[in-house]
């Protein structure tokens, strides 16, 4: 039920314990983030002992190895026979997590990334609801914008100097124009930069009552958290919820529960 690192060669063993469950069974997970209800289609979780004190896997692949193979990350790669596996589970898990949400969703959004695993994740949700997909109503903020809410930002002296150094590097390696990103940034200071921000609504011809937001792996909960604040200040009233194709690793200010049978 996890994976297995040969070299840089990541590939899905539903009979391994390590990373990743890729099964249905233990599948899918909710976490709450705040108000946010996050369904996980995949849940990580903690290498074995043994292979926590292997430094050089521990490291590889930020404790999600399968993602970095599937973006073309740190030289990691998979195969056909592992994305076959793992879509089998995905369309099981995916109808579980349909029977929780009998009224569905009418609007899903993906959320922005320079890769498109969200997006094909959006569209199989979309898909299976009959909802409209919209892959770009939010965008990240650039550096120079991170810069400007660190100057507004209402935290201490030696907060702001972490922050500025850590900003400024993420400046010499994208530039002030290029993305930024929470990566680096340090979980308690997260919420003094919202990483996103409102870029173009969808014309609809109706007002979403129900919406899911989408993305590829659950950190600590900023960013969702950040999107379902713009989206509800567009929507107001709406429920809004969202989905990852891999959870946290439950190290996080985000509580988890497994569904109910889904660990048969």
């Amino acid at each position: 039920m996890g994976l297995i690192l040969k070299g840089h060669k990541v590939i899905v063993d539903h009979d391994c314990r390590d990373w990743l469950i890729t099964r249905p069974q233990g599948n899918p997970t909710i976490e709450h983030s705040g108000n946010l209800k996050i369904y996980s289609v995949f849940k990580r979780q903690l290498l074995s002992g043994k292979r926590r004190r292997n430094r050089e896997q521990r490291q590889l692949g930020d404790n999600c190895p399968l993602i970095y193979a599937l973006k073309g990350k740190e030289e990691l790669t998979t195969d056909i026979s592992s994305i076959k596996r793992l879509h089998k589970s995905f369309g099981i898990i995916l109808e579980q997590i349909a029977r929780q949400e009998p009224d569905g969703y009418q609007l899903i959004i993906s959320m922005p990334s320079a890769h498109n695993i969200s997006h094909v994740v959006a569209r199989r949700f979309a898909r299976r609801f009959g909802s409209v997909h919209s892959t770009n109503l939010l965008r990240k903020i650039t550096v120079e914008e991170a810069f400007r809410l660190l100057d507004r930002a209402d935290i201490s002296v030696e907060e702001t100097r972490s922050l500025d150094y850590r900003i400024k590097l993420q400046a010499k390696e994208v530039g002030f124009k290029g993305n930024f990103s929470l990566k680096g940034i340090p979980a308690g200071l997260r919420d003094a930069l919202p990483p996103l921000s409102l870029n173009v609504l969808p014309e609809l011809n109706f007002r979403p009552t129900r919406i899911l937001l989408v993305d590829d792996l659950m950190a600590s909960g900023t960013t969702l958290d950040t999107a379902a604040h713009i989206i509800s200040q567009q929507y107001p009233g709406a429920t809004i919820h969202a989905a990852c194709l891999f959870s946290s690793i439950g190290r996080n200010r985000c509580t988890r529960i497994l569904l109910a049978g889904s660990a048969a």
